[in-house]
């Protein structure tokens, strides 16, 4: 065996993640991603060539990494990218940005890269779920993958194990041989590939993993993997340049960087993560949040289980499984609705599908660069899109595109006024008020 390559895929366009931006540069717990990718991949001990596949608006800037510009779409285009780089008798490890799994994985692929290596098999992870992903699920036959079948439904799987990508092969000219050779009307040609291979003989074993797991595809998967690093959290690491006043109440699991404010009455009930040079005001309450850095959490403020990138200025505000991108303001009273009256799941339209959020909280979702007035509703599930402002007192029922300029049309009566209130006195009225 001899240098592993790894292939990153960041590559491509969602549309699926608007409002928001690039998923792969979402930070949590002040790292993204590719960063814990990297961080895991150095504690193997062998050599490795690492790959970045990524659009051309995306440049981590990690000085250890090949960075190349996806030519191609879909994974197939990703991984073929890197391909052409690669020796084709050399080994392949291909990764996902968007996966985010435990450390503990890489250490579980060194103990069976040899063997693989050796008798020629490729490997991938299956994640053995408890409930329905809408993903691929493996086709086993003693410890090896006969067959993927995409989104077979959820009384369908063949298996309760979920492809991950997590692809391991000995060698890099099969893999390329068979996406240039393989065709597919669909955005599926990496998969079709793996198929063909499977189809004519070539060995996939499973590496089986039970760890935590989750993944980035819709806006709202922000909030899952929040919920996955916070928990992760364990005691009070508070940075010595961080300056808490007296009268602040800190709870439960917190992780609080360089330059962060807390002021008195401030209440922060773990796990919470707060960035850098972030402030939180007077009377402000944040729970189960992470809050990005040079934020500001103004007076009277409730921030619960919502996710902050970066530059988010709120004033008497409630937002509540919310998640706000960076530049963000939003006016004394705005408030995030994040319950629907009958307390069901939260449906989206998404490139014309009504999908399912699995969530019955869900409060609004925002992209960077935008201005939301005094006394703005916005209701659940509702996406703001980047560059828009939203005037006072406006009831946002429905998602906004980006660059818009949202008001309301009020129309004013007039009229004189023939009541004199100065012959009135609340005397009586304030006679009745008693402390209690």
């Amino acid at each position: 065996m001899g240098n592993l390559n790894v292939i990153i895929l960041a590559g491509g366009i969602s549309s699926r993640f608007w409002p928001l931006s690039e998923k792969n540069s979402y930070p949590f717990l002040g790292k993204t991603n590719i960063q814990l990718h990297l961080e895991g991949l150095q504690k193997v001990g062998f050599p490795i060539k690492k790959f970045l596949v990524t659009n051309p608006d995306f440049d981590p800037g990690y000085k250890d990494v090949i960075r190349l510009i996806q030519i191609g779409s879909g994974m197939a285009g990703g991984v073929k990218t890197a391909l052409d780089e690669i020796n084709k008798d050399e080994e392949v490890l291909v990764l996902n940005a968007n996966d985010y799994f435990e450390s503990s994985l890489f250490e579980n692929f060194t103990k069976i890269r040899s063997e693989c290596y050796s008798n020629n098999h490729s490997m991938i992870v299956g994640y053995k779920t408890q409930k329905y992903f809408p993903g691929g699920y493996l086709e086993t036959d003693n410890g090896f993958i006969k067959n993927i079948v995409e989104k077979p439904g959820d009384r369908n799987t063949p298996s309760d194990y979920v492809n991950i990508v997590f692809h391991y092969f000995p060698k890099a000219g099969v893999l390329l041989e068979n996406i240039n050779s393989s065709k597919s009307e669909k955005d599926d040609l990496y998969e079709v590939s793996i198929s063909n291979m499977m189809k004519s003989g070539y060995k996939f074993k499973m590496l089986e993993y039970r760890g935590k797991w989750t993944t980035i595809k819709y806006p709202w998967h922000v909030l899952d993997i929040m919920d996955y690093f916070l928990k992760t959290l364990k005691g009070q690491k508070i940075s010595k340049s961080a300056q808490i006043a007296n009268g602040t109440h800190i709870k439960g699991d917190v992780l609080i960087k360089n330059g962060v404010k807390i002021f008195e009455g401030a209440i922060i009930n773990g796990p919470v993560y707060i960035g850098k040079n972030s402030i939180i005001a007077n009377n402000a309450l944040v729970r189960e949040a992470i809050i990005g850095e040079n934020c500001v959490i103004g007076f009277g403020t409730e921030v619960a289980r919502s996710y902050f990138k970066s530059n988010v200025w709120l004033h008497k505000n409630y937002v509540g499984d919310s998640v706000l991108e960076n530049n963000i303001s939003l006016g004394s009273n705005t408030v995030t609705g994040n319950l629907r009256l009958d307390e069901q799941n939260i449906f989206k339209d998404i490139k014309g599908d009504k999908i399912d959020t699995q969530r019955n909280k869900l409060g609004a979702i925002v992209g960077s660069d935008t201005r939301i007035g005094i006394n703005v509703n916005l209701m659940p599930g509702v996406r703001v899109g980047s560059k828009c402002f939203i005037g006072p007192n406006v009831n946002i029922e429905t998602d906004i595109p980006e660059n818009k300029f949202v008001k309301v049309e009020q129309r004013l009566q007039i009229i004189e006024n023939n009541f004199d209130i100065t012959k009135t006195s609340r005397k009586e009225l304030k006679s009745k008020l008693q402390p209690q």
